[in-house]
């Protein structure tokens, strides 16, 4: 009986135990992906151009920048040494939009790291190499402006067209 009992329990739980199946993830369309991809590349160049005008560099053309991943990138392809973890050190953190160090003299020994802080401030890194490693020389920061990211809105309308779709087929 008590086995029978058991047996009883048993199949209950498996028949009525939820199914755990992935669901089916709707991929964006390519023109949604293009929208936000935009979206977002147009959200960095106003907190980008925000943080130079703030320290008088938007008109003055940099010789090269590099962002945050482009280092990493790099690291990858070149291997770990002193000089990219003292440089990695100096670009972590939190901040908006992109952290990028800047090179505005073909003299890549002085290098400037410019970036706006989760706070909105504007903050300016005067970096200079010494022997294998790079060091902070200067700490200048100055009040940016909020800067907003306008979401794109064609994620919702891609999932309504994939509805109706699938009313029409």
């Amino acid at each position: 009986m008590k086995k029978l009992f058991f047996l009883l329990l048993v199949l209950f739980v498996t028949i009525n135990a939820p199914i755990h199946s992935k669901a089916e993830e709707q991929e964006l369309s390519a023109k949604c992906k293009k929208m936000l991809e935009e979206t977002k590349a147009e959200y960095i160049n106003l907190v980008n151009n925000d943080v130079l005008s703030s320290f008088d560099l938007l008109e003055r053309e940099p010789v090269v920048y590099f962002t945050a991943s482009e280092l990493w990138k790099n690291e990858i392809l070149s291997g770990k040494n002193e000089v990219f973890d003292s440089l990695k050190k100096l670009m972590t953190g939190k901040y908006r939009g992109e952290k990028r160090l800047y090179f505005f003299e073909p003299d890549p020994k002085i290098g400037y790291i410019l970036f706006k802080d989760i706070n909105n401030n504007n903050v300016m890194l005067t970096i200079e190499k010494e022997q294998d490693k790079w060091v902070l020389k200067e700490k200048i920061v100055k009040e940016g402006k909020e800067i907003s990211l306008e979401t794109a809105k064609c994620d919702e309308q891609h999932f309504m067209q994939k509805m109706f779709d699938n009313l029409y087929p």
